[in-house]
């Protein structure tokens, strides 16, 4: 029975997107359902899409929309409507249901007495009697239970006041996401005020409930009712390590503006005292950074002010140029090692403050630079060199009659913070054009380059403070591609055949009067191999005359495409020595070098590897190995197992799994470990060392129906002889959120391959909105 005619009018603007809120005290957003779906008269979004014929009136505005009414009998008294037998009321998206309902079509008076229930926007409730006034949105709904299936939160309320429109308030009021044969956890508040109008709720004498013990109490609280940011206390976590002891956390989040938050963050620490953090972000239609910073102003095991702040400012477009501003300080040497939390936050030994611009014009690209370094620890004895400034030009032109054409011309100006240190301007041109010719099964690109660098710099001692140096390299690169069908492990297959041949040549030049700024030696392998230059940077160019061979075979799956299985055997031949010197690297006299091993392939069955291996020719020993391994099975088990070795400078084992033991239990860690008992020093000799672990991580979550908890230990090297354990303990109720200290962030840095464990049973339904 159609009870109402809908009144014409133009639809509401569509909703503006949001930013997300907090996570804060998410739990308390569960109770955000509560109104929208009670109140008949509501304007949150419709969750069923309704017929061209209904959807009329304005979507933000349910007065408008008819009612819909329906049961066994339906009887009429003037305006009074008494509905009986599995009666139902609708309007909109919200659904009235009772053994009877009566409802006054002057007054807009409802009252449903018997099994009422109410479904709207996701959720269903349940209780004896409801009155409520349709038109001011004023009632009672008496004993009422509900299921969200946002959440799949469920709960009780001893009754709930509605005030107005978009305004209630629900007395006694739980909630929880457990079985109810199995409650362990439920949230209990006196009293729930929802204001949707301000889109602000608020709670007081809240107190969360596990396995029998309150957990803690909240006197009062405000929380969101939408995705808009509010300013609010967030979630607290606890830590304890051995630098700082044990570590409380109480964050505040104050949302200063739509563009501009802040977060405050005191951190409470057994051993040092009070430490307050800052995290302000700012967002324009040009630019967007973020500012830190972190101060103990009396940390009392040194009885010292200690801090850390950096700003990273990132310039979408200033007068066509795009860069970034990264800056970085801290109050002495050691702050990271003694407030840091894990090993890359304590490895760090040069702090940057760095000014990035770029932008092009035409073919041409333009690069300012500007670099300074704070170097810390170890790192002061040698510093690394300061680009003050840095101006780079590029240009890249492809095609043109055939050829790829392409210049850089970069001009910097190096300092140093050392004593004796050699600084001064550095010009480089250098100038490159290609050839290539690509046919299908082949292809052939000879290359020449020249590499002209000036020297003007401030003090040489023992040289000459102006330095020139021009030098060609003329490189010829080809390759062939056969392919034939195959079968490998039991599927077939295309393999490839790709025989490659490399030459370059550069002449001699002696370049030990020019100074090394920002030059260093590159690592043996398939990339260095068609390199042209032993070393990267502009201040050494090594004396080439050698030819490079290589083969790499494929399997592709013809389906799909993809390379399952691929292998590589490379070797270079000399016909000169070195002579260009680098501090300690030791010449190559020999005529062929070491041999390169590579293979990499999916063998099935959730296994995948990757392996290179290095090989010498003169005393057939091994001085680098790499080895990686990854058993993959599925549901959430992860098995990496890796071996790294170079000969008198690394040697490590390192393995992490992610292994469920059963439905509830999930073991995790990582050890990585060297074995390495001699170590190659600055000057190119042999020193002892000590094996032992440089890394140490082991967790477990254990998984309820509704809740689940993860503790984590983590040990790990800072420096030499020290050593930082941390301890991460972290709850999360479903439905509710997560407290304590957060081991995720650790676990997915040091477990490649990691997923968070699909603990918690999905309780929600999907199909409530259709009741």
């Amino acid at each position: 029975m159609r009870l109402t005619e809908p009144e014409p009018g133009a639809p509401a603007d569509p909703a503006q997107a949001k930013p997300r809120a907090p996570h804060g005290l998410a739990w308390a957003g569960a109770f955000a359902l509560l109104l929208p779906a009670l109140a008949a008269a509501q304007s949150p979004p419709v969750t069923l899409k309704l017929e061209r014929e209904f959807g009329a009136a304005a979507r933000g505005d349910d007065s408008a929309r008819p009612i819909f009414a329906e049961g066994e009998r339906i009887e009429t008294e003037g305006e009074r409507l008494i509905i009986e037998g599995d009666a139902s009321v609708r309007r909109g998206d919200t659904r009235i249901g009772s053994s009877r309902i009566e409802y006054d079509r002057g007054t807009e008076e409802l009252s449903a007495e018997g099994g009422v229930s109410i479904s709207r926007a996701g959720a269903l409730f349940t209780g004896p009697s409801l009155k409520l006034n349709l038109g001011s949105s004023t009632g009672v709904f008496e004993s009422p239970s509900y299921e969200l299936s946002t959440s799949g939160g469920r709960g009780t309320a001893d009754r709930v006041v509605f005030e107005g429109e978009g305004r209630s308030v629900l007395e006694g009021a739980t909630y929880s996401t457990c079985p109810c044969d199995a409650e362990d956890w439920y949230l209990r508040a006196d009293t729930l005020t929802l204001d949707n109008e301000e889109n602000e709720g608020q709670g007081r004498n809240a107190s969360l409930h596990f396995r029998g013990l309150k957990l803690f109490t909240l006197p009062v609280f405000w929380f969101p009712l939408s995705d808009e940011r509010r300013s609010g206390f967030l979630p607290p976590s606890l830590a304890l390590t051995n630098r700082t002891g044990a570590e409380l956390e109480v964050p505040y989040y104050w949302n200063i503006a739509p563009n501009y938050d802040m977060t405050w963050t005191p951190r409470i620490m057994s051993r040092r005292g009070l430490q307050v953090g800052g995290h302000f972000r700012y967002l324009q239609p040009d630019y967007d950074g973020d500012l830190r910073g972190e101060v103990n102003p009396n940390d009392w095991v040194n009885s010292e002010t200690r801090f850390q702040w950096s700003l990273q400012h990132r310039i979408r477009e200033l007068a066509g140029w795009r860069g970034v501003l990264d800056l970085n300080g801290i109050s002495d040497d050691e702050y990271f090692l003694d407030y840091g939390r894990s090993i890359i936050a304590t490895s760090e030994r040069n702090l940057p403050r760095d000014l990035l611009l770029t932008r092009g014009w035409g073919p041409w690209q333009v690069l300012f630079r500007a670099t300074q370094y704070r170097s810390i620890l170890d790192a002061r004895d040698a510093p690394p060199y300061q680009r003050l400034p840095q101006l780079r030009l590029t240009n890249t032109v492809r095609n043109w009659r055939g050829m790829d054409v392409s210049t850089l011309i970069d001009a910097t100006y190096f300092t140093r913070r050392l004593d004796d240190a050699i600084e001064g301007l550095r010009v480089v041109v250098n100038p490159r054009i290609s050839y290539p010719i690509r046919r299908p099964g082949w292809f052939v690109e000879p290359r020449l380059s020249v590499h002209a660098s000036a020297y003007r710099l401030d003090s040489n001692p023992g040289a000459e403070t102006g330095i020139n140096r021009a030098l060609p390299t003329f490189e010829v690169d080809s390759g062939l591609v056969f392919e034939r069908d195959t079968r490998f492990l039991g599927r077939p297959m295309v393999q490839t055949l790709e025989p490659r041949l490399y030459y370059a040549w550069t002449p001699y030049r002696d370049q030990s009067d020019i100074p090394i700024f920002d030059s260093g030696v590159t690592e043996f392998g398939f990339g260095q191999l068609f390199s042209p230059n032993l070393f990267v940077g502009h201040d050494r160019i090594a004396d080439v005359n050698q030819l490079t061979a290589a083969v790499v075979s494929r399997m592709i799956d013809p389906g799909s495409g993809a390379e399952q299985f691929r292998f590589a055997i490379g070797q270079r031949l000399y016909f000169t020595s070195q002579r260009v010197e680098f501090p300690g690297l030791v010449a190559r006299t020999d005529r062929r070098s070491d041999v390169l091993l590579a293979a990499a392939g999916e063998l099935g069955g959730g296994i995948s590897f990757d392996s290179g291996v290095q090989i010498s020719l003169v005393d057939t020993r091994v001085p680098r190995l790499s080895l990686t391994m990854r058993y993959r099975p599925g549901d959430d088990r992860i098995l990496n197992f890796g071996a790294r070795y170079q000969r008198g400078e690394l040697g490590q084992i390192d393995t992490s799994f992610q292994w469920p033991l059963n439905r509830r239990w999930t073991l995790m860690g990582r050890f990585n470990y060297s074995w390495l008992d001699q170590q190659i020093n600055e000057v190119g000799e042999l020193e002892p060392t000590r094996p032992g672990v440089i890394e140490a991580l082991i967790g477990a979550q254990y998984s309820s129906d509704c809740w689940a908890t993860r503790l984590a230990v983590q040990r790990f090297v800072t420096a030499e002889n020290q050593r930082t354990t941390a301890f991460f303990l972290q709850f999360e109720f479903s439905g509710l959120g997560r407290i304590g200290t957060d081991p995720l962030t650790i676990l997915r840095r040091n477990i490649p391959g990691f997923r968070v464990p699909r603990s918690l049973d999905e309780t929600t339904d999907r199909y409530i909105d259709y009741r």
